[in-house]
């Protein structure tokens, strides 16, 4: 309904015994994790994405949803006058009826359209919600039980959150702690399904209380900023854009929640911002000094090469909390093919420090690390999609290489032979963990990781960025030359598919830095200069619009999404 936050909000149990809440807004839904208390779905996607089933009336939006423990995973879906039974795990769509003759003798106000609805106290009794009216229903006989205001068969709501008497938006309950949850406007209130009772206050939808559910239906910020100019952030809903007073290349966690910004130069230091409230979590914490930085799935742990401004440097790969800060382990970084077998030192660990072994004719042990006048931004670190292994950008002195690091075992597994085109600016690992792509100075290409062999080279040019679709279906790069739009590439042959272009007036234009939104429906491209950003639908390979960053001189800029 229109002016609440959520129109609909139904829980669900699958076969593994996880609860997932689906919340609605509009023709979107994302997924709630009751377990974690957070969202499953950073960004929400179409109704008909989800549930290609639905009929077109459907596709719209909900009005309300039901799930009974009896009939789980099997769910109602109210709009208008209508229902239907939809299977929200597998999207099968069963009986499409009208609330009349599904649900018979309930007053006309119900039949009409329900609000929202609620599993009741006996085994086949349910809640169905609309205006100021609540009617408790057999579905069994079927039959109404009682049909009274929602004030009257709610205890405790008249005192606790008074404007829900007068009807709500969306409502549902988590199965395991029996506590139900009704909706209105951008509030809440909680309650016990049991008894009927409402035992929360209302209280604001907010970020800390349900993390990431209404940025979920928002278009998201993106952050732009750099090592010397402070970031800005665009509402993308909106195209306003304001200055956030901080400084550095920015990176967001997973979830979108956390931005971490990144300063070198003289003066390094490390920020994190917590985006859904507005606050600065801490800055330029110990040995938290790297210019770039990759984060587990979950956001939990931080991998980054620590940056020392007097040696012009890069360390050891660090593996750091990001919340705390605090570091978690270090791992040394060596030439596996120069040093044979060896193990990197891990801070905490019950084994002493272990330095790489050295070959006869290399002399100490560098203790300076890789400099960093060798790296255009800094040495890449890809994860592969288990966590499992890390790929790291280095170079030998000589040469640059790509290591293999076992983050099991916190050591150095192999080295990689990467063509002789530059540094890695980029390294991207294939969902099976078997290809590595790896964006050069001068190259683009593909490596093998069971047997080193450089599969693919020379099909894409030089990439300044190069990014998988967050479903990995398809390889985006940003041309290292300038005027060369977006490529689009086929992941198992780096064919271009598609050149789109991103300049002004139809022109090709020259992206720096590019960014997807959570769900991989749009595409942030920031064009040279740093003053304006193009957003690429990604599904029909299009630009769509053009917005000003709010940066006033132009420079050598990164941008960051988050859904916050």
């Amino acid at each position: 309904m229109a002016g609440h936050a959520i129109d609909t909000f139904f829980t669900v149990t699958n076969a593994e015994g996880t609860r997932i809440g689906h919340a609605v807004q509009g023709a979107r839904v994302a997924r709630w994790n009751w377990t974690d208390g957070r969202m499953y779905d950073v960004d929400a996607v179409p109704l008909a994405q989800r549930w290609p089933q639905l009929p077109e009336a459907f596709r719209l939006g909900f009005d309300a949803a039901l799930t009974t423990p009896a009939d789980n995973p099997w769910t109602w879906v109210f709009r208008g006058s209508q229902c239907l039974r939809l299977h929200p795990v597998d999207g099968t769509i069963g009986e499409l009826t009208t609330i009349a003759a599904r649900f018979p003798g309930l007053p006309t106000v119900f039949t009409q359209g329900i609000d929202a609805a609620l599993p009741g106290p006996g085994a086949n009794e349910v809640y169905l919600f609309s205006g100021d009216q609540c009617a408790r229903y057999d579905l069994r006989v079927p039959a109404v039980v009682e049909a009274k205001s929602i004030a009257e068969t709610w205890s405790g709501l008249t005192a606790k959150a008074p404007e829900f008497a007068h009807g709500l938006g969306a409502a549902t309950y988590d199965p395991e702690s029996g506590h139900c949850y009704l909706f209105r406007g951008g509030q809440y209130a909680r309650g016990a399904l049991a008894t009927a009772t409402i035992d929360q206050a209302a209280a604001p939808v907010t970020g800390s209380a349900w993390p990431g559910l209404l940025p979920a239906f928002t278009r998201g910020h993106l952050i732009t900023a750099s090592d010397i100019r402070a970031a800005y952030a665009l509402d993308l809903e909106s195209g306003e854009s304001a200055p956030m007073g901080n400084e550095g290349s920015p990176t967001t966690t997973p979830d979108g929640r956390y931005l971490h910004l990144l300063r070198g130069g003289a003066y390094p230091r490390w920020t994190c911002i917590d985006m859904a409230e507005g606050r600065q979590l801490w800055a330029g914490a110990g040995d938290m000094t790297g210019r770039r930085v990759t984060f587990s799935r979950d956001g939990l742990l931080a991998y980054f090469l620590p940056w020392n401004q007097h040696s012009d440097s890069y360390g050891n790969l660090t593996i750091a909390d990001p919340l705390t800060p605090g570091t978690v382990a270090m791992i040394h970084l060596f030439d596996h093919d120069q040093t044979g077998a060896g193990s990197g030192g891990v801070i905490g660990a019950d084994v002493p420090e272990v330095q790489p072994p050295q070959s006869q004719d290399e002399g100490p042990a560098d203790k300076s690390g890789m400099p960093g006048s060798r790296w255009p931004v800094a040495p890449p670190v890809a994860l592969t999609p288990a966590g499992d292994m890390a790929y790291v950008g280095f170079h030998t002195g000589q040469a640059y290489r790509m290591l293999e690091v076992d983050l099991v075992e916190r050591r150095v597994r192999q080295t990689f032979h990467v063509p002789d085109a530059g540094a890695p600016l980029d390294i991207l690992i294939d969902a099976d963990a078997r290809t590595a792509h790896v964006a050069q100075e001068r190259g683009t290409c593909a490596i093998d990781l069971h047997t080193g062999a450089v599969v693919r080279q020379g099909v894409l040019p030089p990439c300044r960025a190069l990014m998988f679709t967050p479903d990995r279906g398809e390889l985006w790069c940003l041309p290292a030359a300038d005027h060369g739009g977006v490529l689009v590439a086929d992941p198992a042959t780096h064919t271009v598919l598609r050149r789109i272009p991103i300049g002004g007036h139809g022109g090709l234009g020259t992206g720096v830095s590019l960014e997807f939104n959570h769900f991989g429906t749009y595409a942030y491209v920031l064009l040279d200069g740093g003053t304006e950003l193009t957003v690429i639908d990604v599904a029909a390979r299009r630009a769509v619009s053009v917005h000003r960053t709010g940066v006033s001189r132009p420079g050598d800029y990164r941008i960051a999404y988050t859904t916050y």
